[in-house]
């Protein structure tokens, strides 16, 4: 199984990062945050300039983890803000992003990655109630999606479509919708568990729930090119109940899961969002999980 980090989970300092990652045995890392840019943000020079970093370190790139769709309204009156305001975006409209996605294949020739990560678009914060995962979002989602998707393709990328709770497809499920409706082989899904397992039910259409994580996975697996590892533990009693802890101390059975994740020959990238040093921890953690399971 191919291991990897998101580097901003250590620093956002990418000399910094990579020699951490490296001198803790990883051959691979995701790239999002850098000094405050989202990767898509980066000029061709500036890529150019990490691409040497990275190099020096002796690590290859398995993802770009851009933002794309993201801070982007799905309908032009929805009203969206930032979760975290330290989370690097890039902003605009559909076609600014679409725009955008053309400058993201070119610098993924320059990382010589194949792979990058793209949101099925916030959720509105003026508009409360279940409209995630409707009939008309899943349309319109998947209209973007196919023009999105012809882009990669005559860049030679594939897009891994994430499942996000602060998006209108939290679910695995919706994303995996979306994904067998483009049909297209640019676009495939970025699974990840936790965030499939915090999603807000409130904000999810009842079809798509009453799954557990084991029985989305077998209905997803076919469609993953990419996973993201973080784990939670729910806690009611609190008022934000879902607090993220380390790969396995959490609610979400890893130890279960890695085998079957293994099996699908794709790259598993942490993205703990704990401290950094609980970060650096985390990598040998997972290293420890793949070589006592022989993954």
């Amino acid at each position: 199984m191919k291991t990897s980090i998101i580097t901003d989970q250590i620093i956002q300092n990418l000399s910094i990062a990579s020699l951490t990652a490296r001198d803790h045995g990883l051959k691979h890392v995701e790239l999002h945050g850098l000094d405050g840019k989202s990767v898509e943000c980066l000029s061709e020079a500036e890529a150019r300039e990490a691409k040497a970093c990275l190099d020096e370190a002796g690590l290859t790139v398995a993802s770009l983890a851009s933002t794309i769709f993201f801070m982007c309204p799905l309908y032009d009156d929805y009203e969206i803000s930032l979760f975290k305001p330290e989370f690097a975006v890039f902003r605009g409209n559909i076609r600014d992003h679409l725009d955008q996605l053309k400058h993201v294949c070119d610098l993924a020739d320059i990382f010589g990655c194949n792979v990058i990560r793209v949101f099925p678009f916030r959720y509105p914060d003026n508009q409360p109630g279940k409209l995630g995962g409707t009939e008309e979002d899943l349309n319109r989602i998947a209209s973007v999606m196919k023009e999105a998707a012809d882009i990669a393709r005559d860049h030679g990328k594939i897009l891994a479509l994430e499942n996000c709770p602060y998006s209108h497809l939290p679910k695995g499920r919706m994303t995996r919708e979306i994904v067998r409706r483009v049909n297209s082989p640019s676009l495939k899904m970025l699974w990840d568990p936790g965030n499939s397992y915090r999603a807000e039910v409130t904000q999810v259409p009842e079809q798509w729930l009453n799954t557990t994580l084991e029985e989305e996975f077998q209905e997803v697996k076919d469609d993953i090119c990419h996973i993201h590892l973080k784990n939670y533990h729910l806690d009611p009693a609190l008022a934000k109940p879902f607090v993220h802890t380390g790969m396995l101390e959490g609610d979400i059975d890893y130890i279960s899961l890695l085998p079957r994740i293994a099996a699908l020959d794709v790259t598993v990238s942490l993205e703990p969002e704990l401290d950094p040093d609980t970060c650096v921890k985390e990598i040998d953690v997972l290293s420890g999980c793949v070589r006592d399971m022989n993954l």
